[in-house]
C-alpha cells in the first residue's frame, strides 16, 4: 500500500498596494509610509526592486543619536536637485555621512510588505558587469628585462 503523497499549498500573497500621497498631504514629499507585517514605517526610500525596498527608517533616528534635521536636510536637497540621477545612499556617501546612518538603513523583503504610500525610487544598480581580463603568464628565463 503507497501513501498518499502530500502537497502543501502557498498561502496566496497580498497584492502590494503603492499609493501616491494624498491630494492634501502637507509633509515632506520624499517621505514614505510603508506597512511591512503589520506595522506602519516613516522611511526614505533609498532603492527598490522587484524583491527588496532599501530605505532609511525615520523612526531609528532617535534611539540610533541620528540628528534627524541634518538627516532631512540632506535628503532634502538631494530629493531637490538629484532624485533622478541616483540614490540618496550616494549623496550620503558623497558627504562622508554612510557611516554615520548606516544603523538606520534597511533592506525588507517585498513579500513582506502591504502597503506603500509616498514616493518609491528605483535605480538599477544591482547590474553587475564582467570585465574580461587576460591571463597574466610567466616570461621565460631567456628573456631579459632592463630597468632604464
Amino acid at each position: 500500500m503507497t501513501e498518499p503523497k502530500i502537497t502543501r499549498v502557498k498561502k496566496p500573497i497580498a497584492p502590494l498596494i503603492i499609493e501616491p500621497h494624498p491630494r492634501d498631504y502637507n509633509g515632506l514629499p520624499f517621505i514614505t509610509l510603508v506597512q511591512y507585517r503589520k506595522q506602519s514605517m516613516l522611511v526614505v526610500v533609498d532603492n527598490m526592486d522587484n524583491d527588496t525596498l532599501k530605505s532609511y527608517v525615520l523612526d531609528l533616528c532617535g534611539p540610533e543619536g541620528i540628528k534627524e534635521e541634518l538627516f532631512l536636510s540632506v535628503v532634502s536637497e538631494w530629493y531637490d536637485c538629484n532624485r533622478q540621477s541616483y540614490p540618496v545612499s550616494i549623496e550620503f556617501s558623497r558627504r562622508g555621512m554612510a557611516k554615520l546612518i548606516t544603523n538606520i538603513y534597511r533592506t525588507i523583503s517585498v513579500e513582506f510588505i502591504t502597503r506603500i504610500i509616498g514616493p518609491i525610487y528605483t535605480f538599477p544598480v544591482n547590474n553587475v558587469r564582467s570585465i574580461k581580463r587576460r591571463r597574466r603568464k610567466n616570461l621565460s628565463d631567456g628573456i631579459e628585462i632592463s630597468e632604464d
